[in-house]
């Protein structure tokens, strides 16, 4: 993501071969996932970006957070051909982790230049406004691969496009065209520091403790599902690119 418009970044307060942290003196943090082609986000991934905001957080130079990644595809979730995408043995489940990135006190703005899918539909939807390309494209498509929705799409997802929109996307997993719109980070931290968190604090709400109860459901009921051959055949029609053939079992 180019910072046209932006002065000169500082040196980045926390960066990997993973993940670019650029501070602008703009009071703006971008963070860039860099994890080609599809962008799958990992364990390891999700809590370096909580690590980053948490450090971006106590930084008095940082007011709002663009959250972004390289190449054509925003997120396309978990890499669930990876038996670690979600946990390791002995090691935080993805949803311990993903917690974080609901209690930090930054806004977030996710500028979302491709696809969005699954569980990246969930890393997006838990920033609090989400910019898209025109080529950008949303998908919920969970049931069409067998598996419960995570990342507290339960809660996120309704709260943004209404409860029966949520439905539409959640019970089809049909994919979503985006619009072009302008970035808001800047206009954001434009604005009174204390005063943005505080109101953030206030419009958020109950929304870290909900999603908390929701990704424990979610990881319940994705942890049973994992167990069905509609889960198996929902993961080979992806891998072979056609039409799954479930048999509700």
């Amino acid at each position: 993501m180019t910072d046209q418009g932006r002065s000169a970044a500082s040196s980045p307060e926390r960066s990997s071969p993973e993940l670019t942290v650029k501070l602008a003196d703009d009071y703006v943090a971008t963070l860039e996932i860099n994890r080609p082609p599809s962008n799958y986000f990992s364990v390891g991934l999700i809590k370096q970006i909580a690590d980053a905001c948490d450090e971006l957080a106590a930084d008095s130079r940082c007011r709002a957070v663009v959250l972004c990644s390289a190449g054509r595809v925003f997120c396309a979730g978990a890499d669930f051909t990876d038996a670690a995408a979600i946990s390791h043995p002995g090691g935080p489940h993805l949803y311990d982790v993903a917690i974080r990135l609901f209690e930090q006190p930054l806004p977030v703005v996710a500028a979302i230049q491709g696809a969005a899918i699954g569980g990246g539909l969930g890393l997006a939807m838990a920033a609090d406004f989400r910019v898209a390309s025109k080529e950008a494209r949303f998908a919920a498509n969970f049931a069409l691969i067998g598996i419960h929705q995570g990342f507290a799409l339960s809660v996120t997802l309704p709260a943004a496009i209404g409860q029966q929109a949520a439905l539409d996307l959640l019970y089809t997993g049909r994919r979503v065209g985006g619009e072009e719109a302008h970035a808001l980070a800047a206009q954001v931290a434009a604005a009174a520091p204390l005063a943005i968190r505080s109101i953030r604090a206030t419009m958020r709400g109950q929304l870290a403790a909900q999603a908390r109860d929701a990704m424990a459901r979610e990881r319940a009921e994705q942890e049973r599902l994992m167990q069905t051959s509609d889960w198996r055949e929902g993961l080979a029609a992806v891998s072979e690119r056609r039409p799954a053939n479930f048999a509700g079992r």
